[in-house]
């Protein structure tokens, strides 16, 4: 079953992931987030380990970018620890 994101709307939905980049010095970690509708993204960093601390930089650059805070928005990722954190989970409703 194909899932389609896009609500109509713009701040609705992001989704997030993490892919491993091979640099010189070793592996880079980068977390994007995306607005669903847009396809845009909204928001990065990038680390040399995978932790809540990487999605949670992403999204507090999303959140300054988009103007506007958590509320009402969707946040879709994967189950991978960095996303199921009780740190993520406080933050995102903070």
């Amino acid at each position: 079953m194909a899932r389609k994101w896009d609500t109509g709307a713009l701040d609705a939905v992001w989704i997030s992931d993490v892919t491993y980049l091979r640099t010189h010095e070793g592996w880079v970690y980068l977390c994007a987030v995306r607005d669903a509708c847009s396809l845009r993204v909204i928001g990065c960093a990038t680390d040399s380990v995978q932790t809540s601390a990487l999605v949670e930089r992403a999204l507090r650059m999303a959140y300054i970018l988009s103007g506007r805070g958590p509320a009402g928005v969707v946040f879709h990722a994967d189950r991978g620890t960095q996303y199921t954190s009780a740190r993520l989970n406080d933050f995102c409703k903070s």
